[in-house]
């Protein structure tokens, strides 16, 4: 488990994925999670996931709110080409950060 890891730490995690390997990455505030998995082909496959509590929560700058209860909320698979776009969604989504690899 990694806490509030620096973009470099985030980079060789990312870069050393194989395709049984993930990266799971939480907020420590929200209860936003992002599983990361590299497939086959080189790509970066990120399933978003949102706990609601009964309130109206936008996800990922999208038109689409939750308003359910309080449960997982999935908030759809990010596919991604490369680690930069990668950094660019967990800084945009999250602020303080728990990382464990899988």
């Amino acid at each position: 488990m990694i806490v509030n890891p620096t973009d470099k730490t985030l980079s060789e995690s990312l870069s050393l994925l194989d395709s049984d390997e993930g990266i799971r990455i939480e907020s420590k505030s929200t209860c936003k999670k992002i599983f990361i998995n590299k497939n086959l082909l080189g790509n970066y496959v990120l399933l978003m996931l949102y706990y609601s509590t009964k309130k109206i929560y936008p996800f990922l700058s999208s038109s689409i709110n939750y308003t359910q209860g309080s449960e997982c909320m999935p908030g759809g698979i990010i596919y991604l080409n490369t680690i930069p776009e990668v950094l660019e969604l967990i800084h945009r989504e999250f602020e303080e950060i728990v990382v464990n690899e899988y």
